[in-house]
């Protein structure tokens, strides 16, 4: 990967699950600091959300991650779509 194009170490989503930090910075690194910062608090609010619904104690982190890293995958995917066409 040439050096432009590394993605940057910025703002990360205040509810996130430390595992996920990596994954989240190389989706969040392409994106400008004002749009990274509203899917960030995206991000987080799927996070709560999902994990608020959550009855089982120990279920709410997963649910929390599932809900907001497919919120963020599919809001990328769809961001850059146009640079994946073939």
């Amino acid at each position: 990967m040439a050096f432009y194009n590394k993605p940057k170490i910025g703002i990360l989503p205040a509810d996130r699950c430390p595992a996920d930090t990596k994954w989240i910075n190389e989706k969040l690194g392409y994106l400008n600091d004002e749009d990274r910062k509203k899917v960030c608090n995206a991000y987080s609010q799927a996070f709560r959300d999902a994990a608020d619904k959550e009855p089982t104690e120990h279920r709410k982190e997963g649910a929390g991650r599932k809900a907001a890293n497919t919120r963020l995958r599919i809001f990328i995917e769809k961001r850059f779509a146009v640079f994946n066409r073939r």
